[in-house]
Protein backbone atom coordinates (compact mmCIF):
# COMPACT_ATOMS: atom_id res chain seq x y z
CA UNK A 1 0.00 0.00 0.00
CA UNK A 2 2.94 2.51 0.65
CA UNK A 3 4.08 1.32 -2.68
CA UNK A 4 0.97 2.18 -4.37
CA UNK A 5 1.15 5.95 -2.91
CA UNK A 6 4.54 6.84 -3.06
CA UNK A 7 3.69 5.80 -6.82
CA UNK A 8 0.94 7.70 -6.97
CA UNK A 9 3.57 11.12 -5.59
CA UNK A 10 6.05 10.48 -8.14
CA UNK A 11 3.42 10.23 -10.47
CA UNK A 12 2.20 14.04 -9.55
CA UNK A 13 5.43 15.65 -8.85
CA UNK A 14 8.28 13.62 -11.36
CA UNK A 15 8.48 14.16 -14.77
CA UNK A 16 7.93 10.81 -15.92
CA UNK A 17 8.93 10.00 -20.05
CA UNK A 18 6.11 9.24 -22.25
CA UNK A 19 4.70 6.08 -21.26
CA UNK A 20 7.05 5.13 -18.17
CA UNK A 21 4.58 6.07 -15.38
CA UNK A 22 1.53 4.23 -17.28
CA UNK A 23 4.06 1.11 -17.51
CA UNK A 24 5.45 1.27 -13.83
CA UNK A 25 1.79 1.99 -12.49
CA UNK A 26 0.63 -1.47 -14.58
CA UNK A 27 3.63 -3.24 -13.31
CA UNK A 28 2.35 -2.32 -9.61
CA UNK A 29 -1.14 -2.72 -10.09
CA UNK A 30 -0.87 -6.17 -10.98
CA UNK A 31 2.17 -7.00 -7.80
CA UNK A 32 -1.02 -5.44 -5.71
CA UNK A 33 -2.97 -8.41 -7.25
CA UNK A 34 -0.73 -10.99 -6.99
CA UNK A 35 0.51 -10.36 -3.51
CA UNK A 36 -2.67 -11.28 -1.57
CA UNK A 37 -3.27 -14.86 -3.31
CA UNK A 38 0.81 -15.61 -2.71
CA UNK A 39 -0.03 -14.84 1.39
CA UNK A 40 -2.71 -16.50 1.22
CA UNK A 41 -1.87 -19.98 -0.22
CA UNK A 42 1.12 -20.00 1.55
CA UNK A 43 -0.66 -19.78 4.60
CA UNK A 44 -3.17 -22.40 3.61
CA UNK A 45 -0.51 -24.94 2.91
CA UNK A 46 1.46 -23.85 6.17
CA UNK A 47 -1.65 -24.48 8.17
CA UNK A 48 -2.93 -27.87 6.62
CA UNK A 49 0.11 -29.54 5.68
CA UNK A 50 -0.19 -29.48 1.99
CA UNK A 51 2.98 -29.09 -0.73
CA UNK A 52 0.34 -28.05 -3.64
CA UNK A 53 -1.09 -24.57 -2.20
CA UNK A 54 3.09 -24.23 -0.87
CA UNK A 55 4.62 -24.44 -4.03
CA UNK A 56 1.85 -22.26 -5.68
CA UNK A 57 2.59 -19.67 -2.98
CA UNK A 58 6.31 -19.99 -4.38
CA UNK A 59 5.53 -19.48 -8.28
CA UNK A 60 3.51 -16.20 -7.56
CA UNK A 61 6.92 -15.32 -5.22
CA UNK A 62 8.84 -15.35 -8.48
CA UNK A 63 7.04 -12.37 -9.67
CA UNK A 64 6.89 -10.70 -6.46
CA UNK A 65 10.44 -10.73 -6.34
CA UNK A 66 11.38 -9.88 -9.77
CA UNK A 67 9.19 -6.68 -9.22
CA UNK A 68 11.23 -6.07 -5.38
CA UNK A 69 14.34 -6.30 -7.95
CA UNK A 70 12.58 -3.54 -10.20
CA UNK A 71 11.54 -1.10 -8.12
CA UNK A 72 15.40 -1.40 -6.31
CA UNK A 73 17.21 -0.95 -9.70
CA UNK A 74 15.04 -0.72 -12.28
CA UNK A 75 12.29 1.93 -12.49
CA UNK A 76 12.72 5.34 -13.49
CA UNK A 77 12.69 7.04 -10.56
CA UNK A 78 13.86 5.23 -7.55
CA UNK A 79 13.35 7.43 -3.84
CA UNK A 80 14.94 6.35 -1.07
CA UNK A 81 11.40 5.65 0.30
CA UNK A 82 10.87 2.69 -2.46
CA UNK A 83 14.28 1.70 -1.74
CA UNK A 84 13.81 0.73 1.46
CA UNK A 85 10.73 -0.47 1.13
CA UNK A 86 11.58 -2.84 -1.61
CA UNK A 87 14.74 -3.69 0.40
CA UNK A 88 13.23 -5.03 3.31
CA UNK A 89 10.12 -6.28 1.58
CA UNK A 90 12.92 -8.30 -0.71
CA UNK A 91 14.22 -9.68 2.69
CA UNK A 92 10.61 -11.12 4.03
CA UNK A 93 9.74 -12.65 0.82
CA UNK A 94 12.77 -14.49 0.34
CA UNK A 95 12.15 -15.88 4.08
CA UNK A 96 8.80 -16.55 2.75
CA UNK A 97 9.86 -18.18 0.23
CA UNK A 98 12.37 -19.85 1.66
CA UNK A 99 10.49 -21.38 4.32
CA UNK A 100 7.85 -22.67 1.96
CA UNK A 101 9.98 -24.25 -0.03
CA UNK A 102 11.19 -25.98 3.26
CA UNK A 103 7.88 -26.82 4.41
CA UNK A 104 6.52 -28.16 0.88
CA UNK A 105 9.84 -30.65 0.52
CA UNK A 106 9.03 -31.54 4.37
CA UNK A 107 5.03 -32.53 3.56
CA UNK A 108 6.28 -34.36 0.61
CA UNK A 109 9.17 -36.59 2.23
CA UNK A 110 6.27 -37.33 4.87
CA UNK A 111 3.81 -38.24 2.64
CA UNK A 112 5.50 -40.84 1.17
Amino acid sequence: MLSFLVMCWKGYNLPYPDDAYETEFALLFIYLLVEPPRLFLGSKGNKTLTAGPLYASIVLAAYVLFMHVYYIAGQTFITRCDYAINVISLVFVCGQSALALLQALEVSRTLR
